[in-house]
């Protein structure tokens, strides 16, 4: 049952953002944002923007995000594929029928130290947001909501993936999934990796017609090809 409730949060912006996908995309500039992330006379400075990321800064714009997010790559925790300790905790609420306050109130405790081992993780971010509002916290739920959105919008502010060119740029595969459902879609079963390192994940039939969408997964892969040379 909850995690039919979850769903809510995150298709309500998959609403916002139907209207959002026909404006321009920009494909990130990763030498650009990994010079200004490490520039400590720049306002984009890495350890300054995760601080406000962190405090839920409301004035972070998607430039911001998009540096946070992309950003995270140059960072030491950065991983291809991000898992937490704390992942079995979380998931035991999870599989809960019905949750009191007070399981609430547990869930938001891991799913806080998950997203300190994985800050970028959406669904992290929504499962937390609708715990909060579950205890009566809409302040706190309104923060994470914040952050989720922002993050979403700057993976979509990348492309429309419908093709290699125009794939959406991610740092995780779980993000691809997460993105599906954003915009409406549902996986089709299929996953493959193209020449250009996109993945291409078949989504099912839809009013759009869309067969799959494309996802840019090319640093991810040179991350991984940087981990197992060393």
């Amino acid at each position: 049952m909850i995690k039919k409730a979850l769903t809510v949060l995150i298709l309500l912006h998959g609403l916002h953002m139907a209207v959002a996908q026909e404006s321009k995309f920009v494909v990130p500039d990763y030498k650009a944002i990994k010079k200004i992330i490490n520039d400590k006379k720049s306002a984009s400075y890495y350890p300054l923007l995760m601080e406000r990321f962190n405090n839920s800064d409301s004035s972070l714009t998607l430039e911001d995000f998009r540096n946070l997010y992309y950003g995270f790559l140059y960072s030491d925790k950065y991983t291809p594929y991000p898992i937490s300790k704390y992942i079995d905790s979380c998931n035991a609420f999870l599989k809960m029928d019905t949750l009191t306050k007070e399981d609430y109130e547990k869930l938001i405790k891991f799913e806080k130290l998950f997203l300190k081992d994985c800050p970028f993780n959406i669904r992290n971010f929504n499962i937390l947001a609708y715990s909060y509002f579950k205890i009566g916290d809409s302040v706190s739920a309104n923060k994470n909501i914040f952050k989720m959105n922002m993050i979403i919008d700057a993976i979509l502010s990348t492309g429309d993936g419908k093709t290699e060119k125009s794939a959406f740029h991610v740092i995780a595969v779980s993000h691809e999934y997460d993105i599906l459902k954003v915009l409406g879609y549902k996986f089709g079963g299929k996953q493959m990796l193209t020449n250009e390192r996109c993945d291409y994940l078949e989504i099912k039939d839809n009013q759009y017609n869309i067969e799959g969408l494309y996802f840019n997964v090319s640093k991810l892969l040179e991350k991984e090809n940087e981990m197992f040379k060393n």
